[in-house]
């Protein structure tokens, strides 16, 4: 099985259970056709499939909900995006980063350094205002964006590991259910399981905003499952559900109680990516300052005025 035929599962998961409905009640079925034994005419004997045909209908239609979910990799060309991001943002400076998988030092950052060192006998309004403004803050600045590109790509990590796991849990739901129909009539028919893991696919970390000093540590990470410290931070166990009914309408009823929970668990692991993107809206709506470099005095200088010793001149060097 596969989710890609999980239309084509759950159409054969209803006629399963139509079929060992009737043969569990001692009708037997020979090609297309359906037989009661002696004195049950055609007729009749059709009423009775049409009958158990009704009592499950829609059993296929409790997956419509599963059938459009969507393609785990189709979040890779943004994750590959905002990694890149993280990448030219990344000092290397800082420490236990969370979604940090794939983002390498961008070494020319380091250049800043040198930038100090040049400017160090500059003197007047401009210079005083670039090393206040903009060379004193640069690396907390790109320090705060970085830990929001962090933020931005366990999010999306996040949510293709939520979908991987939603298809996936709802592809063995239905071939343990299906399973489990099949050895229904079985002498010692064994109980099928399958694990819903949508549960433990992602976690969120929440982390205060500090109020003092120009660099926040990571605000708010979301992880996904490829996150490198993983490891570090305990995960929700999968909740195994288990098919051993003794009859097919059992069955269906736990299949609708599987669905049903796999449903909770998209909609709560989705609303705590919704929340955690909310609350670094927020830091960022709030700190705007702190992930922004201010506007160079020198960005409004003119011919006239660009070797002056006013607010948008370059000043002097001693």
């Amino acid at each position: 099985m596969s989710y890609e035929q999980l239309a084509d599962h759950a159409a054969k998961l209803e006629m399963s259970a139509i079929e060992m409905d009737l043969k569990q009640r001692g009708f037997q079925k020979n090609g297309n056709k359906w037989y009661g034994g002696s004195g049950i005419t055609d007729d009749q004997m059709q009423e009775v499939v049409t009958s158990t045909a009704g009592r499950f209908a829609g059993v296929a239609e409790m997956f419509a909900p599963f059938l459009g979910m969507p393609v785990p990799a189709g979040f890779d060309p943004a994750i590959s995006a905002i990694t890149s991001a993280a990448t030219t943002l990344n000092n290397g400076t800082a420490p236990d980063v969370m979604n940090n998988v794939g983002v390498t030092v961008n070494q020319e950052l380091g250049g800043m350094d040198r930038v100090g060192t040049l400017v160090a006998d500059w003197r007047g309004p401009a210079a005083t205002a670039f090393r206040n403004n903009y060379l004193d803050r640069f690396k907390g600045v790109t320090a705060n964006q970085y830990a929001m590109a962090l933020t931005l790509k366990g999010g999306l990590e996040a949510e293709r590991a939520l979908w991987k796991a939603a298809r996936e849990s709802v592809d063995q739901l239905a071939h343990a259910a299906q399973q489990s129909l099949d050895a229904m009539l079985d002498c010692n028919p064994k109980e099928t399981s399958c694990l819903l893991t949508v549960v433990g696919s992602i976690f969120a970390v929440a982390a205060a905003v500090p109020s003092l000093g120009a660099s926040l540590a990571v605000t708010l990470t979301v992880v996904g499952e490829v996150a490198s410290s993983a490891g570090s931070i305990p995960r929700e166990d999968p909740k195994p559900l288990r098919f051993n009914g003794k009859n097919a309408m059992a069955i269906v009823e736990q299949v609708r109680r599987g669905l049903e929970e796999l449903a909770k668990d998209i909609n709560d692991k989705e609303r705590v990516i919704a929340d955690a993107m909310a609350s670094s809206h927020s830091v960022l709506s709030g700190s705007r300052d702190r992930f922004m470099s201010n506007r160079p005095a020198l960005a409004d200088a003119t011919p006239a005025t660009v070797t002056g010793n006013g607010p948008t001149g370059l000043g002097t060097a001693e």
